[in-house]
């Protein structure tokens, strides 16, 4: 009888002490904070960006960009505390990637509302397009599903498909995660895919899997080398035999003031004659 008194009293205890956490948890969970939409055009929006701007392609010749989507990069908390702690995990993640990934080139990790993360995945990745790329290659590295719209602005844009190297899927799964996936269905490797440039599609590699496991819940890239391999490794030697590079864009014209040109001793009322 003692005994059951005991765990009547420590069952009491426990349930009182779960209460709030049960509540708040399953029961009537707090709203997570509404956030601002990020701006790209400003570095602390980016969990991850060079630390010297990257020469264009008509200066420098090919160059490979990495544009890393994460699932640790969109940002969510129903307090200021959690939100900080999901930013601040979010930028260790693209940092630790940052080292591996940068074997291929400079990586451009974004940050992203979880609740509008097709919204700002595309507004940044065209924000990346045009203040950052500059004509140079790209593959993009994920560890989640993307957003249709990036697959579709590789389908549409024939130079950018071009010069794009493939999806790198880092996964601790043989297959890696679906990335291509516009409507949820894995696309199949025996058609061409449409965001893919024909190197990709002969070589049925538009999608490598990048082996890596989880290490104090962030990601680690299990093997050794360029991620992706020789067919990543090998991309910009591709890129010189078999891609034409973007010329540099015209600057602004400069304005110039048109003068009349005037025979010697001519004057106004004689040239004004000759008009009429």
């Amino acid at each position: 009888m003692k005994r059951f008194t005991v765990l009547i009293a420590i069952a009491a205890v426990l349930a009182i002490g779960a209460g709030p956490w049960v509540w708040n948890t399953f029961i009537s969970p707090r709203p997570q904070l509404e956030l601002d939409p990020l701006k790209y055009a400003e570095d602390s929006s980016w969990s991850a960006l060079p630390v010297e701007e990257t020469a264009p392609v008509w200066v420098d010749g090919w160059g490979v960009d990495v544009f890393l989507v994460s699932e640790d990069s969109a940002l969510k908390g129903t307090t200021q505390s959690e939100l900080q702690k999901r930013e601040l995990r979010g930028r260790r993640q693209a940092q630790s990637l940052k080292d591996p990934l940068g074997l291929i080139g400079e990586v451009y990790a974004p940050l992203y509302r979880d609740n509008a993360t097709h919204d700002d995945l595309t507004r940044a990745f065209e924000s990346y397009l045009r203040r950052d790329n500059r004509g140079r290659a790209l593959v993009i590295a994920h560890d989640r599903p993307l957003p249709e719209s990036i697959l579709a602005r590789l389908e549409q844009d024939s130079s950018l498909r071009e010069r794009f190297g493939g999806f790198l899927s880092i996964s601790d799964t043989k297959d890696g995660i679906p990335p291509l996936a516009v409507s949820g269905e894995p696309a199949s490797v025996d058609e061409p895919l449409p965001y893919c440039s024909d190197r990709l599609n002969n070589a049925a590699s538009c999608q490598i899997v990048v082996p890596a496991h989880k290490k104090k819940g962030l990601w680690i890239l299990t093997s050794e080398g360029t991620p992706g391999g020789d067919l990543i490794a090998s991309f910009p030697t591709w890129l010189d035999e078999n891609v034409g590079k973007m010329a540099e864009p015209l600057g602004d014209f400069e304005e110039v003031e048109i003068v009349d040109i005037r025979r010697p001793g001519e004057t106004d009322d004689e040239r004004d004659g000759e008009e009429n």
